[in-house]
């Protein structure tokens, strides 16, 4: 009698979907069980976004969970979306703590002081996302100024190895107690290194993007 496991495939819905998987991150006491097939790919897109200019400290990998990003047409639905630009987007307000002194970080998150209130956004759908994928999301400085901060933050799909959605955004830094823009130079010491700080993001990323750019005029990622 014909042994019917030799007829069956050999790819693992399992390894498909490894990325949900504790074995597949740093710490493990062993290689994932199932074999992870992201591991390649992760390298490739990390690799792709820094040269691309996107900061490297704030990405956020986030994959597809099926029974809860899906809509009914098999893609990734349209609300999630900003489920994974909103974890990048609190990366980068964390990222405030390397200028920013533990009371001046507090203020702001508590709204006692000054506060980064969304100005602006526009996002844009490249690609559909289906399930088994993973996203990176990431952030690329762009506009720096006294009372506005703003980038792109994009979507970088793991298995099309692409850039499948964008959001172009900005926010205006409010006085928590007036309600209105504030010159972030004149909040405080941590706040004039959060400006300076900021402001040599943009110039890194800017030589990045340009670089980027000059390399593949022909294609589009």
């Amino acid at each position: 009698m014909a042994n019917n496991t030799t007829n069956k495939s050999t790819k693992s819905r399992l390894a498909d979907s490894a990325y949900n998987s504790p074995y597949s991150h740093a710490g493990a006491p062993q290689p994932h069980p199932n074999g992870d097939p992201y591991v390649p790919l992760r390298r490739s897109a990390l690799s792709t976004l820094q040269n691309m200019g996107y900061d490297p400290k704030t990405m956020v990998e986030r994959g597809i969970i099926w029974a809860e990003d899906m809509d009914p047409f098999g893609h990734l639905g349209q609300a999630q979306y900003m489920h994974f630009f909103g974890n990048c987007f609190h990366r980068v307000m964390e990222s405030y703590d390397e200028f920013l002194s533990p009371q001046e970080y507090d203020d702001m998150i508590h709204a006692k002081s000054v506060i980064p209130a969304v100005r602006k956004y526009e996002i844009s759908i490249r690609r559909q996302v289906t399930y088994p994928d993973a996203l990176i999301a990431a952030y690329r400085q762009e506009v720096t100024e006294p009372t506005r901060n703003g980038g792109t933050t994009s979507l970088f799909s793991l298995k099309q190895q692409t850039i499948v959605a964008e959001c172009k955004g900005s926010v205006t830094f409010m006085d928590a107690k007036s309600g209105r823009p504030i010159d972030i130079r004149t909040a405080g010491p941590g706040w004039l290194a959060l400006y300076d700080g900021l402001t040599k993001r943009c110039e890194t990323s800017k030589i990045f993007r340009e670089k980027w750019e000059a390399e593949h005029k022909a294609a589009k990622i």
